[in-house]
């Protein structure tokens, strides 16, 4: 099932915000580079994995086992680069930055779900 978002398809949507946060995480690293780089390029590189996981939709339709794996390796892989970042980071312990962790959590759902969807809808 196709629906449209601000008059354009969903699939294409979605590349084009997952090209926006590519582009949002390139240019942190230039504004503020002293904090969480590790987490930023954790990030960095899971965006642009999801990117080629929504350009290959229909090989990980089919392939759901191998999208959860990497959910969870991308999920402990972020809460590892937190950890880190505020274990030798200058700055303070904050715990809103595991607010992250739950957005991450939530697109991972939509994504799967979507997945989900397209594979009983070509059935």
């Amino acid at each position: 099932m196709k629906y449209e978002v601000f008059g354009i398809k969903k699939d294409i949507f979605s590349i084009i915000v997952i090209l926006a946060f590519i582009g949002f995480l390139v240019a942190t690293f230039f504004l503020q580079y002293e904090y969480f780089f590790l987490t930023r390029f954790v990030s960095l590189i899971f965006a642009v994995v999801y990117l080629v996981i929504e350009l290959k939709k229909e090989y990980f339709s089919s392939h759901k086992p191998l999208y959860i794996l990497f959910s969870v390796v991308s999920m402990l892989a972020l809460t590892v680069s937190i950890l880190l970042d505020k274990t030798f980071g200058t700055d303070e312990f904050n715990a809103r930055i595991f607010y992250c962790l739950i957005f991450m959590f939530c697109l991972l759902v939509i994504s799967y779900r979507d997945l989900y969807e397209k594979n009983n809808g070509a059935k």
